[in-house]
C-alpha cells in the first residue's frame, strides 16, 4: 500500500514539474519572440508624429531599454503574481481586460463542451451496437461531413438561415451575465452549437473505435454468456472501461474549442478573448499579446495536466509503468 501511494504521488509531481517546465518554456519563447519581431511599441502608442526625444523617454518609462533577460525576469515574477502589466491599447492591466472577456470565451466553451457529451455518447453507443448497420453507417457518414466543416464556415452558413431567412437571432445582440444570465446564455447558444458540431463528429469517432473494441473483448462476451442484458453491460462494462479514451479525446477537444471559440466569436461579435487578441495584434500591444498567449497556454497545458490525473485514476496501470 505505502509502495503504490509513493508511486502515485511520484506520477502526479513529475505531472506538475512538466506542467510548470512547459509553461516557463512558452512564456519565454513568446517573450523573445515578440522583442525581436520588427517594430517599436513605444513609437506605435506615440503615433508617427512624435519625436525621438518622445519615443525615448515613453521606452524608458515602461522598462523597454533594460536588458532583454531583465524584462523577461520582470515580466515573469508579476506573471506568477497575478500581474501581466498594462496594456499600451487600454491602458489598463491586461489581467482586468482578459477578467472580463473571460466569461464570453468560458461560457462558449463550457456550452459547447456539454452539447459534444451529451450528443456523441448517445451516437457512438447506437452506431457501436450494430457495426456496418444502416445506423452505424449514417453516423459515419454525418460524422466525416461535420467533421469536414470549419466552424467559422458553419458559423456563417447558420447566420444566414436563422438571421437572414428565418429572423430568429440578431447577430451581436450581447447580453452581460450581470444584466441578464439567461440571456447571456441565449446568446451563446448559436455560436456554442457551430463549435460543438464538428467536435461532436470527432469525440463520436473516437468513442465508437473504443466502444467496438470493447464490445468484443472476452468480459463482455463472458457478461453476455451469463445472460446480462444489453443495457447492463453497456453501462457496467462498456462504458466504463472505455473511460481512458473518452477523458483523453474530451481533453483534445477542448483545448481544441478554446481556440475555435476565439474565431466563432469575431463571425458573431462577441466581445470575448477572439475579439482582444485581434486587437492586440492589430495594434502591436506586446504586453497584451503576451499576457494572452500565457493564458491560454495555461488553460491547455492545465487541460492536459488534468486529463492525464483522469486517466492514472481511471487506469492504475498507466501510473505504474
Amino acid at each position: 500500500m505505502k509502495e503504490n501511494r509513493g508511486r502515485n504521488i511520484g506520477y502526479f509531481a513529475i505531472k506538475l514539474v512538466e506542467l510548470v517546465i512547459t509553461l516557463l518554456l512558452v512564456s519565454f519563447m513568446t517573450f523573445a519572440a515578440f522583442s525581436i519581431i520588427p517594430g517599436d511599441a513605444a513609437a506605435v502608442i506615440l503615433g508617427p508624429n512624435a519625436t525621438h526625444a518622445q519615443v525615448e523617454a515613453l521606452r524608458e518609462s515602461l522598462g523597454l531599454n533594460r536588458p532583454l533577460h531583465v524584462q523577461y525576469f520582470s515580466w515573469l515574477a508579476g506573471a506568477f503574481t497575478g500581474d501581466l502589466g498594462n496594456s499600451t491599447s487600454f491602458n489598463v492591466s491586461v489581467s482586468s481586460l482578459i477578467a472580463q472577456r473571460l466569461p464570453v470565451t468560458l461560457g462558449m466553451s463550457i456550452i459547447a463542451l456539454i452539447m459534444v457529451i451529451l450528443v456523441s455518447y448517445p451516437l457512438a453507443l447506437v452506431s457501436s451496437r450494430r457495426p456496418g448497420r444502416i445506423a452505424d453507417n449514417i453516423c459515419s457518414v454525418l460524422g466525416h461531413i461535420l467533421f469536414a466543416i470549419p466552424p467559422f464556415v458553419l458559423s456563417l452558413v447558420m447566420i444566414l438561415i436563422t438571421s437572414s431567412l428565418l429572423g430568429l437571432v440578431t447577430v451581436g445582440n450581447y447580453v452581460k451575465p450581470g444584466d441578464n444570465f439567461a440571456g447571456f446564455i441565449g446568446c451563446l447558444l448559436l455560436p456554442s452549437f457551430c463549435i460543438a458540431l464538428p467536435k461532436i463528429a470527432m469525440t463520436f469517432k473516437f468513442l465508437r473505435s473504443s466502444m467496438i473494441e470493447q464490445n468484443a473483448s472476452d468480459h463482455v462476451r463472458t457478461a453476455r454468456s451469463h445472460g446480462l442484458s444489453d443495457r447492463v453491460i453497456e453501462f457496467k462494462h462498456i462504458l466504463p472501461n472505455s473511460n481512458v479514451s473518452a477523458i483523453t479525446i474530451i481533453s483534445l477537444v477542448l483545448s481544441d474549442i478554446l481556440g475555435g471559440s476565439l474565431i466563432v466569436e469575431q463571425v458573431f461579435n462577441l466581445p470575448g478573448l477572439g475579439r482582444l487578441l485581434l486587437t492586440g495584434i492589430s495594434r502591436r500591444d506586446f504586453p497584451l499579446l503576451s499576457g494572452m498567449i500565457l493564458y491560454l497556454a495555461l488553460m491547455t497545458v492545465l487541460l492536459y495536466f488534468l486529463a492525464d490525473i483522469l486517466t492514472a485514476l481511471s487506469d492504475p496501470r498507466i501510473r505504474f509503468k
